[in-house]
């Protein structure tokens, strides 16, 4: 399921009732908008298919190129946002047989500009860093958990982060977890 709002986290939080949802995994994603509206409708996370979502710290410089590409495959598209863009990309070639993380792959030569993308399926999640690594991220994993924030203080106060591996993820490198 995918819940979007604008606002402060805080109030997301409450007013969706997160602490109370259950699952293996979740994105969420605070949005300082660029290029686009602050409207319900441009808020991440983006889904373009199905189980599948995509949160975007970036801005691709190539959208216009690739959405038309897209629509003429058959894509159907609610925003001018780049991010829908992304996400169409991801659904586009997973309807054409391509894993999560091939896909992820494909973005590094057909997706041009400075972006991190982090992308929920069902069965798991990915992160993918443009080459220049241009967007600051950061993850941590323990037994129990992999999560994902673009600066530490977003991870600080997660149960067992004094022991967890913590690190800058790769520029061009994608990662995937599965449950």
């Amino acid at each position: 399921e995918i819940y979007k709002e604008v606002g402060l986290p805080e109030a997301v939080v409450e007013r969706f009732d997160v602490r109370s949802m259950t699952g293996t995994h979740g994105i969420g994603h605070t949005r300082m908008a660029t290029e686009s509206a602050v409207t319900t409708l441009g808020a991440h996370p983006f889904s373009t298919g199905a189980d599948q979502c995509l949160v975007h710290n970036g801005s691709l410089s190539n959208h216009n190129n690739v959405r038309r590409e897209l629509v003429r495959e058959g894509m159907k598209f609610e925003t001018e946002n780049d991010t829908e863009v992304a996400a169409a990309y991801l659904s586009n070639r997973m309807a054409h047989g391509k894993k999560l993380g091939e896909a992820l792959e494909g973005t590094l030569s057909d997706l041009d500009g400075f972006y991190t993308f982090v992308v929920g399926t069902k069965n798991g999640f990915g992160v993918v860093r443009d080459p220049i690594a241009c967007k600051p991220a950061v993850m941590a994993e323990t037994e129990q958990y992999v999560a994902f924030g673009s600066e530490y203080r977003a991870l600080a106060n997660l149960p067992g982060i004094e022991n967890a591996k913590v690190w800058e993820p790769e520029p061009a490198t994608v990662y995937f977890w599965e449950h």
